[in-house]
Formats: structure tokens, sequence, C-alpha cells
């Protein structure tokens, strides 16, 4: 007859186990997909404000951009949700929500996501206006 007795150093150690499985598990799926095509960035020159713009998603959630002002001389002032104008197939796409840093300065960088979804296939255009020069960017869902 076969005796089995469980210690509670052993149930500790397979506990851990499974909490370090777990972690790897959650920290995976955290992850970017590598299968998700780049989407790319634009970047356009608005009088002596550089205006960098990557499409972060495209899809039926809806668009998330990564937004870089650079400037030497202008300060950058502007409500960037109600500047900035998202048109998916020539529809215009309201609500836009600015996560970043607050007007002024010469430097501003932040996360500009719209809840309107965008379907596969459609070219997204974002136009951002109240700069030296209205800027926008041109990219198509995947």
């Amino acid at each position: 007859m076969v005796h089995i007795t469980t210690s509670w150093r052993g149930v500790a150690v397979l506990v851990a186990a499974a909490l370090a499985i777990l972690g790897v598990i959650a920290w995976s799926l955290s992850r970017p997909d590598e299968n998700t095509p780049d989407l790319g960035t634009r970047t356009v020159q608005a009088g002596d404000v550089e205006v960098t713009m990557t499409a972060l998603a495209l899809n039926g959630s809806g668009a998330v951009f990564k937004i870089v002002l650079d400037t030497h001389t202008v300060e950058l002032d502007l409500d960037l949700a109600a500047s900035a104008q998202l048109t998916v197939n020539g529809a215009v796409a309201d609500g836009a929500v600015w996560e970043g840093q607050g007007p002024g300065g010469h430097h501003r960088e932040g996360t500009l996501r719209f809840a309107t979804p965008v379907p596969a296939g459609a070219t997204a255009d974002l136009r951002v206006i109240g700069l030296p020069q209205d800027v926008t960017g041109t990219w198509s869902a995947p």
C-alpha cells in the first residue's frame, strides 16, 4: 500500500508554481500582437511645429493615435481633443479624447482616441487644426 503525505511545503511549492505560470500567461497576453500590422507614422511640418502622428489602432473598437508636437518658437496651447478631426471613409467621427500633456510649452505628447469604429480596409484621415498650419495624416485600416 502506498502512503502519500502532503506537507505544507509541498502545497506552497505547487501554489508558487501555479502563480508563476499564470504570471507568464498574463504577461504574454498583455504584449502587443506581433502579427498586428505596422500602421505607420506620419510626420508633418506645420510652420515651426513638427507634428508626429502614429496610428496605434484602427479597428472595430475605434482609432488610437500617439501624437507628438515639438517646437522651439510657438506656445503649444491648443486643446488637442477639440482640434482633432477623424474622417473614416468620408464620414466625420466625433468625440476625440486626449490623454497626455496639457496646454503650454514647446513639447507635448499623448494619445488621441476616437470611439468610432474603423472598418477593415477603410481610409482614415486625422486632421489637426489650430497650429500655424493645419496638418493631416492618412492611413488604411488593416
